[in-house]
């Protein structure tokens, strides 16, 4: 009885709505590069000299990288059309809607990448100002540098504003645009073939988890063991020049997480979710421990280390990892009660690891997003010094 009711489930779900690429990618392609484009020339007008090197090519890295964060956008305003309006869309007016919320999900996304750019541009211009200040006074007036700061938080937020209103403006034409050359239609979903119902699909859910959410959750556990991984090999060279032992770490560190993420796709057994539950926890205490007491041994000792970007997105998927292991490990008998979650939430899913894993590769030591190569060097400006008193 429960091979068969399961086999019967199985068909049905064979069947169930899929995530039309056809339609995803494209858009994504086009919001994320416009949007950087966009985002590239306000830099030039108003952001720190020291990233105004390369324009072509830092646009083409920054856009390739955002690029999952569009993905993600648009198929979560495509889920909520399907959510609002069903698989097919019918009338005009789903239609425009729909192609208003994917617009509006790549703006809020487009909006976020240009306020990143702007407070780190920020951050420089504060730095360069203080420099300026400390080599001889530029200015009249104590409050000078302060006022200098003010001044270029506020162009800043001022860019930042205009920047939103173009970007969308920009993204509606865009969308309004591929929607036009799609013959005025839009996909929210297409269908799964029928899977016959014979004896191989009813053996291909005898173990009770092909077909149900503990599936799923063994997916989005090798996606976060898999982004884990990739940053981990990322610093591998980093730390390699300041200590050899810290750099060896970190290389059986990633090939560990690589083994259980594929041991966990390929097999199902209870003991690859223990595997990934220490190498999850393992590294979180040891990145707690460094960044609170300073490790007892190599460089700095004893001295806590800076938290950055690299390190803080590594830390958020091991804590994703343990909480995903946990729960499939303690709730295995419920989760194979529920059906497998649609594709648009298991793919948003999936994205969201893909999007915070491409923004922690970003901060790594491998990531040179505003230099142009290895000769390019920061560009200092010296204040021009008044006439002999």
């Amino acid at each position: 009885m429960f091979l068969n009711a399961t086999a019967e489930r199985r068909g049905t779900l064979q069947s169930r709505l899929t995530v039309p690429w056809l339609t995803v990618v494209p858009l994504a392609v086009v919001l994320a590069f416009a949007d950087g484009f966009w985002i590239m020339s306000l830099r030039g007008a108003v952001g720190a000299i020291e990233r105004t090197q390369g324009p072509f090519a830092t646009w083409l890295r920054e856009s390739t990288l955002v690029l999952p964060v569009f993905v993600f956008a648009v198929i979560g305003g495509l889920t909520l059309a399907l959510h609002l309006f069903g698989p097919v869309l019918r009338t005009s007016r789903a239609v425009l809607a729909t192609a208003l919320l994917i617009a509006a999900a790549g703006t809020l996304v487009g909006i976020a990448e240009m306020a990143a750019s702007a407070a780190y541009d920020y951050h420089l211009q504060s730095g360069q100002l203080q420099l300026m200040a400390s080599m001889g006074d530029t200015c009249a007036g104590q409050n000078c540098l302060a006022q200098q700061q003010q001044a270029s938080l506020w162009l800043q937020v001022r860019a930042l504003g205009y920047g939103s209103a173009i970007l969308l403006v920009t993204n509606l034409v865009l969308v309004g645009w591929v929607v036009a050359l799609r013959g005025g239609r839009l996909n929210v979903s297409t269908t799964r073939p029928q899977a016959s119902s014979s004896p191989t699909a009813t053996t291909l859910v005898a173990d009770g988890e092909q077909g149900s959410r503990v599936d799923d959750l063994r997916h989005l556990l090798a996606a976060l063991l898999f982004g884990s991984a990739v940053i981990h090999s990322a610093v591998v060279p980093e730390h390699l020049t300041e200590w050899g032992a810290a750099g060896a770490f970190f290389v059986v560190l990633a090939a560990a997480e690589l083994a259980v993420a594929v041991v966990l796709v390929t097999r199902r057994q209870p003991t690859a979710l223990y595997a990934a539950v220490v190498v999850s926890i393992g590294p979180f205490m040891l990145w707690l421990y460094s960044r609170t007491i300073g490790m007892p041994l190599g460089p700095g000792t004893g001295v806590p280390e800076q938290v950055g970007l690299a390190d803080s997105v590594a830390c958020s998927l091991e804590i994703s990892t343990l909480i995903v292991a946990v729960v499939l490990l303690r709730r295995r008998d419920l989760l194979l009660r529920r059906p497998p979650a649609s594709a648009h939430v298991s793919w948003l899913s999936l994205l969201a690891v893909i999007a915070i894993t491409a923004i922690g590769l970003a901060g790594t030591g491998l990531a040179q997003f505003d230099l142009e190569g290895p000769g390019v060097h920061s560009v200092t400006i010296l204040p021009v010094s008044g006439p002999p008193r």
